[in-house]
């Protein structure tokens, strides 16, 4: 026996003394663990046990039950032809086309500017009263050259004297046009064809007007005379002026 180096105590040891033995559980090995987490289900009443499928007629049974059950019949195959789309047959002019909605299609003219129902006066009637206006206008240009060769002038046109004719006959029609605006009433030409001027409304136009017109009347003229022919093409046949002025002739008593 020896004394303990801490203290003056000592504990006899017997020779024949044994350890305490503890209990160990035998340690798992790692395919038994993952079988144990794989099976670990929280309810066990709806796994069914192995061991009940062990005997032969138990087995028959599932695989007679199995083959009672009626399965889905495959889905039938066949080859699909596409059609290919027929070209559009071109609808003639004179067949009616479908009226969808209800609603047939109505072609409808362009609106007109003129209000009023007064017709407006032929392109024809026009040109004579415009000879006319012509022909007075005209008149006393040629009295006035007549006299001047008459009292021994020489009537020269060159590149200095031609500004001053051109003024000249610029200056006459000018004048005549300013002369029937300023009173007011129409010129000769249009009251001996019959005609007479008016709104689009069909009232006779103020002066204001008058003179809008004669201006624009010029413009027409000036255009290498596309104004006046415009009367043609349009669809109320009136001319340049008669769109600038929303004035037109039309025929007294209508």
């Amino acid at each position: 026996m020896r004394e303990g180096h801490g203290g003056g105590e000592s504990f006899p040891v017997q020779g024949t003394a044994t350890a305490r033995a503890y209990d160990f559980e035998p340690e798992a090995t790692p395919s038994e663990r993952e079988q144990q987490a794989l099976f670990n289900n929280p309810n066990p009443a709806r796994v069914i046990s192995f061991e009940s499928l062990r005997s032969p007629s138990e087995r028959k049974s599932i695989r007679a039950r199995a083959a009672e059950i009626q399965r889905p019949e495959p889905l039938p195959q066949a080859k699909v032809e596409l059609k290919r789309a027929k070209a559009r047959k071109k609808v003639s002019e004179s067949q009616q086309r479908l009226n969808f909605l209800g609603v047939e299609e109505v072609v409808s003219p362009p609106q007109s500017h003129i209000i009023c129902d007064a017709p407006v006066a032929p392109a024809m009637m026009r040109a004579e009263a415009a000879l006319i206006d012509g022909a007075i206008m005209l008149g006393p240009v040629v009295v006035g050259l007549v006299i001047f060769l008459y009292e021994g002038g020489h009537l020269v046109v060159n590149k200095n004297t031609a500004p001053f004719w051109l003024a000249v006959l610029f200056t006459v029609p000018v004048l005549y046009k300013l002369l029937w605006s300023c009173a007011g009433r129409d010129s000769v030409g249009m009251s001996a064809m019959g005609l007479r001027l008016v709104d689009f409304d069909g009232n006779p136009p103020s002066r204001e007007r008058r003179y809008h017109r004669s201006l624009a009347s010029f413009i027409s003229f000036l255009a290498a005379g596309i104004g006046l022919v415009w009367a043609l093409v349009d669809e109320d046949a009136l001319t340049w002026h008669d769109h600038m002025s929303s004035t037109f002739p039309t025929i007294s008593g209508q």
